[in-house]
């Protein structure tokens, strides 16, 4: 029984399965190294921590600045309102001093209304009636006398007569006594 090496070879990959290499095995970390990359870890978080404290501090000292100027605007806004509420005081007794002054004012100023009123009514009522007659041939008594002539014109506070001869006539309203 000779059995060659080839038939053997043949034998052999049919029969037994070839062995596969085995994966190799991860290299345990040493505790050397689980302590570096912990150390490492560390160091990286506190430099984060470490820069957002920073960014924290910065901020709270600028807020503390700005409150600072606020409190003293405050604090001037307050004299200033003081001020202002003592003049507005001040300037409401003045108002009220002046108010009591200019009373008996008012008063006279309303009876010389009333008075002026009553005068001038009956210059207001041969006004209207001379308005009504304007163009046509009138006779006016006044206190300089009779005049006669056609109304021309009839103004606030006067009146224009053409006399025949041509001249013209200027009388006061407060001036004329009858109308005809």
């Amino acid at each position: 029984m000779t059995v060659s090496l080839r038939r053997i070879l043949l034998v052999k990959s049919k029969c037994i399965p070839a062995r596969k290499k085995k994966a190799p095995r991860k290299k345990r970390p040493t505790l050397l190294d689980i302590v570096n990359r912990l150390r490492h870890r560390l160091l990286r978080l506190f430099t984060s921590l470490n820069r957002r404290l920073h960014r924290i501090s910065r901020d709270v000292s600028r807020l503390a600045g700005q409150v600072n100027a606020v409190s003293a605007q405050e604090k001037q806004l307050a004299v200033q309102l003081a001020l202002t509420n003592q003049s507005l005081k001040g300037l409401s007794g003045k108002v009220a001093a002046l108010a009591a002054q200019t009373e008996p004012f008012a008063t006279q100023i309303s009876n010389l209304q009333a008075e002026v009123a009553s005068l001038t009514a009956p210059s207001r009522a041969v006004r209207t009636l001379l308005q009504e007659r304007v163009g046509t041939t009138v006779s006016i008594d006044s206190n300089a006398g009779s005049i006669s002539g056609t109304l021309t014109t009839v103004g606030d506070d006067f009146v224009q007569i053409k006399e025949p001869t041509g001249d013209i006539v200027l009388i006061p309203l407060v001036n004329v006594n009858s109308v005809t």
